[in-house]
């Protein structure tokens, strides 16, 4: 596994990817026509986007030359109550959970938050996503905000603080 800044040249595979992390993850949670209607070229608009901002960076995780995963971390453009920074995506292919990369790539970017000066900062999660609440619990997150439910499945957040 091999761990690098993201690059315009990666923002398709990225859209491609977090359609297929969607696809397995978020389906029977999210609305059926949100990820029907899932737009490649929006999203790959939207990493490009991503990648200018000087404030979060945006990292992959490869195997041989597939990106199999992505993170975001740095400086929120919103605080949180008195949280500046987070760790703002995590996604990794279905095939490669559970293998000790989504533990590896959080353990960077903490690291990278510290060697900041950063001592605490927030992730969210979509509130019916058990299995990434459970891998922040595991993280030595603590739950600090609930959402609402809401009929839309995809909104509800629950965020999770992590002392530096």
């Amino acid at each position: 596994m091999n761990i690098r800044i993201a690059t315009n040249e990666d923002c398709r595979s990225l859209a491609i990817l977090k359609r297929r992390v969607w696809e397995t993850t978020y389906r029977g949670i999210y609305p059926d026509e949100k990820l029907d209607k899932y737009d490649i070229d929006l999203n790959e608009n939207k990493f490009k986007d991503m990648i200018k901002q000087q404030s979060q960076k945006l990292i992959v995780v490869l195997n041989d030359s597939e990106i199999i995963g992505y993170m975001s971390y740095g400086k929120i453009l919103r605080a949180f109550d008195e949280h500046t920074h987070d760790i703002g995506l995590l996604y990794l292919a279905k095939e490669y959970q559970g293998k000790g990369i989504g533990l590896d790539l959080f353990q960077f970017a903490k690291n990278e938050l510290k060697n900041q000066g950063v001592t605490a900062f927030i992730v969210s999660c979509n509130k019916y996503n058990l299995s990434a609440q459970q891998f922040y619990k595991k993280m030595g997150g603590q739950i600090i905000k609930v959402d609402e439910d809401n009929e839309d499945k995809s909104i509800p957040q629950v965020k999770f603080q992590f002392i530096n």
